[in-house]
């Protein structure tokens, strides 16, 4: 595609997501032609305003395979600057075919297979990280129950014993392992009890077993940021306020914060993965206030409009250094505001008054309903109205999926 001023499109995969929603809006208002993929035809970022084209691929989740065939053709016959992927399933996908994606002219915007791993495979960050001055949890890798029983009696409790990564491809399926309750362990027979049904319930064709580390408590904080060759170019930091699950998950609020100290872990971070591309990098900061390096998602994170609409408008960047130029020139390093709260409304927020109500805690009513007039929502916008209806219109069929599942058959009639 060729846009109306002479610049190259792209094609967003994953318009159904917030995050891709966020490119979509961020590039499509400075008329780069933007072709909205997903693998629904009703995805929300095909109802924008932004968006031009429509590409409709097989689910990924289903076949990946049959996805990268497709995706190949479609790409063949298409013409665009660079396919940008905005889930952790997605950029798994086109960096493991990276080389047969990008044969068609077309840059995949995602690190290469060894460099992607280093972030995505938390054993390999844990190593890597090790090399160099940054807070991190202490991380055992062990390669069987022999390796288990030798550091069940030597760590500390509470421990966490967590999957190396949480996406896996298999022939052509795909998995995803989250971490729960259930992967806290309090004790050497817990650890050893945890290990043993882990390890039987995920998939590990690639060696990769699960790792125990060591329990950090604290407030979850990010640093998100575009790099280039492992220099940060531009950036934004959050605290997670209300987290679905409770115990630790993706952001229901968030507040816009400044802390130097995450920012220079965070260069040291990037700096050793030689990083370009989005990134977020999360931390847990302690009750002393140091900050421990949890995780990296070398990928767009959920709560990318909050970046966008606090002044960092990373899409924008990432586009024009996907477009070989330096853009440096345009960026106002560490300039965003923290004077207002974001809230993921639809549909994390929703989903943490459910759980606290759930657990008997209709207390939760109040802060939820007082967030209506102290946040921004995170995907409303008057300017790009249609996405918001049809979110809402989601909402309301997932919320009544919900409530079927929950009625015993023969109880639903009056």
């Amino acid at each position: 595609m060729t846009s109306r001023d002479g610049t190259d499109g792209v094609l967003v995969l994953d318009s159904d997501t917030q995050c891709a929603m966020s490119v979509i809006r961020s590039l499509g208002s400075k008329h780069v032609p933007i072709t909205a993929g997903g693998h629904s035809r009703w995805s929300l970022g095909m109802l924008s305003r932004h968006s031009d084209e429509t590409y409709v691929y097989p689910d990924p989740d289903s076949d990946h395979m049959a996805f990268v065939d497709h995706l190949v053709d479609h790409l063949r016959r298409a013409d665009y600057v660079a396919v940008i992927p905005a889930t952790d399933h997605s950029s798994l996908i086109l960096s493991r075919y990276k080389e047969r994606i990008e044969r068609t002219g077309t840059t995949v915007a995602v690190e290469d297979r060894e460099t992607f791993d280093r972030a995505f495979d938390k054993g390999k960050l844990a190593d890597a990280l090790a090399s160099i001055d940054v807070p991190t949890p202490e991380t055992y890798s062990p390669a069987d129950m022999n390796d288990v029983a030798a550091i069940a009696d030597e760590i500390e409790y509470p421990a966490l014993v967590k999957p190396r990564c949480k996406s896996h491809l298999h022939d052509t399926g795909y998995t995803v392992t989250l971490v729960g309750d259930e992967n806290y362990v309090h004790s050497p027979e817990e650890l050893r009890r945890t290990y043993q049904r882990l390890s039987r319930e995920q998939d590990h064709a690639e060696g990769r077993y699960p790792l125990v580390q060591e329990y950090v408590p604290g407030t979850t904080t990010t640093t998100v940021a575009l790099a280039d060759g492992g220099d940060v170019l531009s950036y934004f930091q959050e605290e997670r306020l209300r987290t679905y699950p409770v115990s630790g998950g993706n952001s229901a609020l968030l507040a816009a914060i400044r802390e130097p100290t995450m920012l220079e872990y965070t260069e040291r971070v990037l700096d050793r993965l030689d990083w370009t591309g989005p990134v977020m990098v999360e931390f847990m900061r302690t009750p002393d206030g140091e900050f421990y390096v949890i995780e990296v998602n070398g990928r767009y994170w959920g709560s990318l409009p909050f970046a966008v609409e606090s002044g960092v408008d990373i899409p924008w960047f990432h586009y024009l250094l996907l477009r070989g130029f330096d853009p440096s020139p345009l960026i106002d390093v560490g300039a965003y505001r923290t004077d207002v709260l974001q809230r993921r409304l639809l549909y994390e927020d929703i989903k943490w008054l459910g759980e606290h109500l759930a657990s008997g805690h209709p207390w939760a009513v109040v802060p939820f309903v007082r967030s209506f007039g102290t946040t921004r929502h995170t995907f409303v916008s008057l300017d790009d109205p249609v996405p918001t209806a049809g979110a809402l219109l989601q909402g309301v069929y997932l919320a009544a999926q919900s409530i079927r599942q929950r009625v015993p058959p023969g109880e639903n009639q009056s």
